[in-house]
């Protein structure tokens, strides 16, 4: 009689696309699919109940096995730091499952942060900062307990991260146009990027159209590699706070070894001036780190967790 094989499926669910892996018990990867964004602030739990379902059946049909076989789904997703909704998108997803014939068990639903912590460093020690409209940074000591700096959202939080950092030159723009603050090509950069033709039709647009000023980042950048003092001094301000969330964690807990650091998040794995502004300064200012490429993809590490659950 032939043994029933067992999978794992682990998934990264970000703000723009979201990826699944199917992972054998040996951790061999067996099919990889893509879909769409399930950040819940951004789309909802409808919708990203019905993306993530679409991607755990998706991933079976590819290897042609039925839901049976899966020991376990771990699904890292973006903006899923309260329990509740949590709780939400892991019903929503069990609901699917039985309305299609396609039943499911054994979801558990972690935030991005937690699965890039175990890409990062596959178990081991080490601290991840994840910069990308948001931030955080998470540090899993030698003794295994997880520790967090940062995370609060854009209102209370997310220094380092690209809507504060879109914030702060967008208030840099309003203190020139105010009198108040120094001249800055950011002001034309953003007059054409948000499609107006005066800081008050800005402002109007913004708070009336719901824009998303992350967008402008790539500008920001634009205007401090054109040597903008404005746009420079708004990057060293927010790579000083994602360097100040390394250095409290490291507080914390006093590592007896030089610790690994990777770096995470749109803002920071993509090569910029911010990033490579915030990789040396976290090299500078903290000579008992070593900054190092994260071993796996994040979905990888939702996958991890599954596999740990497993043996």
């Amino acid at each position: 009689m032939t043994e029933k094989k067992h999978f794992i499926i682990g998934i990264d669910g970000g703000g723009t696309k979201s990826t699944a892996l199917l992972v054998g018990i040996d951790g061999t990867v067996l099919a990889e699919c893509t879909g769409g964004p399930t950040q819940l602030q951004v789309v909802g739990i409808k919708q990203a109940s019905s993306a993530l379902f679409e991607l755990i059946k998706e991933c079976c049909h590819k290897v042609g096995t039925n839901s049976d076989s899966l020991q376990s789904v771990i699904m890292g997703i973006a903006g899923a730091g309260r329990v509740s909704d949590r709780t939400d998108l892991t019903n929503a997803i069990l609901a699917l499952g039985l309305k299609k014939k396609f039943p499911l068990k054994n979801l558990r639903v972690e935030t991005d942060a937690q699965i890039a912590l175990e890409a990062a460093f596959a178990g081991g020690p080490g601290i991840c900062v994840i910069a990308g409209t948001g931030s955080i940074a998470l540090y899993r000591t030698e003794d295994g307990k997880v520790l967090r700096t940062g995370g609060w959202g854009r209102i209370l939080g997310d220094e380092g991260g690209g809507y504060v950092i879109a914030r702060d030159a967008l208030n840099a723009i309003m203190r020139q146009y105010d009198k108040r603050g120094e001249k800055t090509e950011l002001t034309k950069k953003a007059l054409a990027h948000f499609n107006v033709t005066t800081p008050e039709e800005l402002v109007t647009k913004i708070h009336h159209e719901q824009f998303d000023i992350a967008t402008f980042v790539p500008l920001v950048f634009e205007a401090a590699v054109e040597l903008d003092r404005v746009a420079q001094s708004i990057l060293v301000k927010n790579a000083n706070e994602l360097v100040e969330l390394v250095r409290i964690l490291i507080m914390q807990s006093r590592p007896r070894i030089k610790l690994p650091v990777a770096l995470r998040g749109g803002l920071l794995e993509n090569d910029t001036i911010y990033s490579k502004m915030v990789r040396q300064k976290i090299i500078s200012s903290l000579p008992n780190v070593v900054v190092q490429k994260p071993k796996f993809p994040n979905a990888f590490g939702a996958a991890i967790i599954g596999l740990n659950a497993f043996r």
